[in-house]
């Protein structure tokens, strides 16, 4: 299936129509465009224990994860590619880190919001949320996924005692999606980025993951796999590397309130 080609006068209209919550036509050509006959990649399970960076004789810390895409790396050789494991390993902990996988390839914020209690059950020290790019793609007005992100947020603070979230990049670098509809992306995913961030500020015990950091690394076409969607180790990495700060304020505030890194 072909790109479709859109007028630029439509073009006009559309986007302002996706921004101000009525782009149903917009939002059903993105995702046709996302259904490109393609390569496709099955996820990966990010579960796994990173090591302590010396013996302590504590017990892991355990971080479940919830989201999308951005946390099962399709395409990837290894589930320690994908970012968030890059991340931790680069903090060089003083405890081993168990990971606890409950995210699933083409999530959206409600998919996450029905693993919640799944998630609680399994009692986290950390919890990691990475959702809201497919929202953003099949037109959900942002302010709308992130009042769901913020009950999604809320919820996994009732059974942890930090939880980190990312918000997301920029969807219009996404190779699949060339212009004209990259720069409706552009724009939706920018206010999306903005919207999840003030969500998490105002929750004291939440700590942002900001992967806005890592938008030039993805206008290189080269950090994507053959599906032109999804990253590879190298997009990966840039992720790891936006991430870290928040990454490591989550572990801090881990430690500082429950336990001591040493």
């Amino acid at each position: 299936m072909g790109v479709a080609r859109v007028g630029m006068a439509r073009v006009g209209v559309a986007a302002a129509a996706a921004l101000t919550g009525g782009g149903a036509g917009l939002a059903a050509e993105l995702v046709w465009a996302g259904r490109r006959p393609l390569p496709e990649f099955p996820d990966i399970d990010v579960s796994g224990v990173v090591p302590a960076s010396a013996p302590s004789g504590k017990p892991p810390l355990r971080v479940v994860v919830l989201g999308d895409s951005t946390l099962t790396g399709p395409g990837l050789a290894a589930p320690e590619d994908i970012w968030l494991r890059q991340a931790i390993r680069r903090l060089r902990l003083r405890r081993a880190v168990c990971v606890v996988s409950l995210a699933v390839g083409g999530s959206r914020v409600s998919d996450v919001a029905a693993r919640v209690d799944e998630a609680a059950v399994l009692k986290p020290d950390l919890a990691v949320v990475a959702v809201g790019s497919n929202d953003v793609i099949r037109g959900v007005p942002v302010q709308t996924l992130a009042r769901k992100l913020g009950s999604v947020v809320d919820s996994l603070l009732d059974a942890a005692p930090v939880v980190a979230a990312a918000n997301m990049g920029d969807l219009g670098n996404v190779l699949r999606f060339p212009a004209p509809l990259n720069i409706v992306l552009h724009m939706r995913s920018r206010q999306a980025a903005r919207a999840i961030g003030a969500t998490i500020e105002r929750r004291r015990r939440a700590v942002l993951l900001d992967v806005t950091r890592s938008n030039p690394a993805f206008r290189d076409p080269g950090v994507f796999v053959a599906d032109r969607f999804h990253p590879n180790a190298a997009g990966h990495a840039a992720w790891a590397d936006s991430a870290l700060p928040g990454m490591r304020l989550a572990f801090d505030r881990l430690f500082t309130g429950h336990s001591s890194p040493g």
